[in-house]
């Protein structure tokens, strides 16, 4: 069975890109996502959110496109922000730690208020109740 084909939509608010991919960010999708994020670090782009509003599942490599971004994107002054992630994409990135390590919204608009900040300030989602 082979899953569809992911479709990773854009814009801009101001100086931040957004990436929302639709479907599901597996098999051949994580390379879609890479090669945009990719093409848009080229492009001069340093601050990105990745809006996982519309994904139904990240795989293992996936998380790992992600975690390759968090640090290239900090590497050049710039942010990775992570936004608006559903309830499966959540518990897989907490079941790999990964919700301690990349900086978590739960939206886009705040996601972006985050992507602005400099990567040496911390935009991890602090746990509920801190």
């Amino acid at each position: 069975m082979s899953l569809p084909a992911l479709r990773i939509e854009m814009t801009q608010q101001n100086d931040v890109l957004v990436f929302r991919p639709v479907g599901w960010v597996a098999a051949d999708g994580h390379v879609v996502l890479e090669e945009k994020l990719h093409e848009a670090f080229a492009d001069g782009h340093r601050r990105m959110i990745v809006d996982l509003s519309a994904a139904h599942f990240v795989s293992s490599t996936g998380l790992g496109v992600f975690l390759y971004f968090k640090q290239i994107l900090e590497d050049a002054g710039g942010r990775l922000v992570l936004a608006a992630p559903g309830a499966a994409v959540s518990k897989m990135l907490a079941a790999a730690n990964l919700d301690r390590v990349l900086s978590i919204s739960p939206t886009v608009d705040e996601a972006a208020v985050r992507a602005r900040r400099s990567p040496g300030k911390s935009g991890r989602q602090q746990p509920a109740g801190h």
